[in-house]
């Protein structure tokens, strides 16, 4: 198992409780892959790469974490709160705990919008409830094609298929955007309700793994995976370097050799822009490994803020008509009250903000905080740091989504995992959970 993200933590865990021996070879020394976190010094709190929310409708990912014995580390909405502000004040998207949708359209009459933009917002709800899935074509393609409007959009579908997508509703996948919206908003009220986390999501990933390790699992960390091993056509296995683990060990400079661990089945549960470099050069010239350069990649950028006062008075805000789509308080989150105020805002399909220096994106979060919270007149900053991850998923868009491959490949042996495969979903810690059951079912039921 080469990669222990939630899709390879989720495979490993799937096949060990079946019984089989897993080796999971992580080539970093924290775990979680692109949703992970790390321990900021000055203040002890985690700092996600990103903050990831879930949904009550992660059935695979909720179920894992309960196994696990995870479940103290959630934190669950008893039905699902939306808070938005603009200067106008705040306004909610509050759905109570009725059948499904009719808790979707009670929370719809209670945001703030214009009449003409509520009648359109029901319009999709229907095509989406009725319609058929609108396959090929973008966010902005649908959107026109059922009478979305300006307004609507804006107030509403743009922020949070964004959000969902990691891409803009020009470029985004709308089969995509209707699945979630079945799954989240159309099946139970409980699946719609946010689910957050009490720590950071490392913290999570190392229950998984003294989970994993428990029943008999092998990890190892700092583990660089070099090659898949083949012989007569099928995987045997895979060459890796094993690193110094411990500060002391990388002090003194040891450089361990390539290492063969021989394996049944070798799943790739790592990012698909490194699994060709893995394959020999003959395999992965043909499909699906030839095709996976051209999912590309949509970037995220974070922005955290410590405060000296508490400004924000929600858990978690959408910030309307900002450049910062959302503003979540992670000290709150993490069951801290008062000041420092610890806050995480997310920029999605942030193409233009890479590349903008620390100083300016740091000063459009204050700005916005400026703009919309009061208590910000008098505030401080007392430290800032800012995250870019450039691949943090794939690019959802129409033409992309048919190269999605299966966790079945053509060299026997030989699985793919992550979000990226093709789970019908779009770029999420449930898509990658699922892909990672999904390869450990095809490894369990594959002769050998």
């Amino acid at each position: 198992m080469v990669g222990a993200g939630f899709a390879g933590m989720a495979a490993a865990i799937a096949l060990q409780e079946r019984r089989h021996q897993v080796l999971l070879l992580e080539r970093r020394g924290i775990l979680g892959g692109r949703a992970t976190s790390y321990v900021d010094a000055p203040s002890g709190e985690d700092v996600d790469n990103g903050t990831h929310l879930m949904l009550g409708a992660y059935r695979a990912t909720l179920d894992l974490l309960r196994r696990a014995g995870a479940s103290d580390l959630l934190l669950e909405q008893d039905h699902l709160h939306l808070d938005y502000i603009d200067e106008r004040g705040y306004t909610s998207l509050d759905c109570p705990r009725l059948l499904a949708p009719l808790h979707l359209l009670w929370g719809l009459a209670g945001v703030r919008m214009p009449f003409a933009a509520r009648l359109q917002a029901l319009r999709l709800g229907l095509a989406v409830r009725f319609g058929r899935e609108p396959r090929g074509q973008t966010l902005a393609a649908y959107f026109a094609r059922h009478g979305q409007g300006a307004e609507v959009r804006k107030l509403l579908w743009d922020p949070l298929a964004t959000a969902v997508l990691n891409e803009t509703t020009e470029r985004g996948d709308a089969s995509l955007f209707w699945r979630v919206l079945q799954e989240a908003f159309f099946r139970t009220h409980a699946a719609s309700r946010g689910v957050f986390l009490r720590r950071g999501w490392a913290v999570v990933h190392d229950r998984l793994a003294a989970y994993f390790e428990a029943r008999g699992g092998v990890l190892r960390r700092r583990a660089l995976v070099e090659s898949v091993v083949l012989e007569g056509g099928r995987a045997r296995g895979v060459r890796y370097r094993q690193r110094a683990e411990t500060k002391e060990e990388r002090k003194a400079g040891e450089k361990a050799d390539p290492s063969p661990a021989d394996a049944d089945a070798v799943v790739l549960a790592c990012p698909w822009n490194e699994v060709a470099g893995l394959l020999s050069e003959d395999v992965r010239a043909q499909p699906p490994f030839a095709e996976l350069h051209r999912l590309g990649a949509s970037p995220i950028v974070s922005v955290e803020l410590w405060l000296d006062r508490v400004v924000v008075d929600r858990v978690m805000v959408g910030l309307r008509d900002s450049e910062m789509e959302w503003v979540f308080d992670k000290g709150r989150l993490f069951g801290r009250a008062g000041a420092p105020q610890h806050l995480s805002f997310i920029v999605s399909a942030a193409r233009r903000d890479l590349a903008r220096p620390n100083a300016e994106l740091v000063g459009s979060a204050v700005a916005t905080l400026r703009r919309y919270f009061p208590a910000m007149a008098d505030a401080t900053v007392q430290r800032s740091h800012v995250l870019r991850d450039p691949v943090a998923t794939f690019a959802s868009t129409p033409e992309l989504e048919a190269l999605r491959p299966p966790n079945r490949t053509p060299v026997p042996g030989l699985y793919l995992a992550g979000d990226w495969t093709d789970t019908k979903l779009p770029a999420t810690i449930e898509g990658a959970v699922r892909s990672g059951l999904a390869a450990a079912e095809a490894v369990a039921t594959s002769s050998p």
